[in-house]
């Protein structure tokens, strides 16, 4: 089945931390794109859950957003090797470093 997205998805590893309220769970992409990115973590969300979301750079640059769960995937602890267990997540608004992010994508 191909690929419904429009914009194009970039891989791309971020650290990243994570949660409902506070950042209390930690992360990273493996794949961004303008409209959403791709957490790989151990601590999943259900879809419809919004999360404050913070990313950031080799160069330490931070970008703030929130974003809303779309899908998620758990995975067992023994297949975690196997299959990529998290949630794709799409950005509902940055609340921080909009800028870093953008220029990050076009790296």
């Amino acid at each position: 089945m191909p690929d419904a997205r429009f914009e194009t998805r970039h891989k791309k590893r971020l650290s990243v931390r994570f949660g409902h309220g506070a950042l209390e769970h930690i992360g990273y992409t493996s794949d961004v794109s303008a409209q959403g990115i791709f957490i790989e973590a151990r601590t999943v969300y259900k879809p419809g859950v919004i999360l404050k979301i913070e990313l950031k750079t080799r160069d330490n640059e931070i970008t703030l957003l929130e974003g809303e769960v779309r899908w998620a995937k758990k995975t067992p602890g023994r297949a975690s090797y196997l299959m990529k267990s998290g949630m794709g997540i799409c950005i509902l608004k940055f609340l921080q470093g909009q800028d870093v992010f953008e220029a990050y994508l076009n790296l």
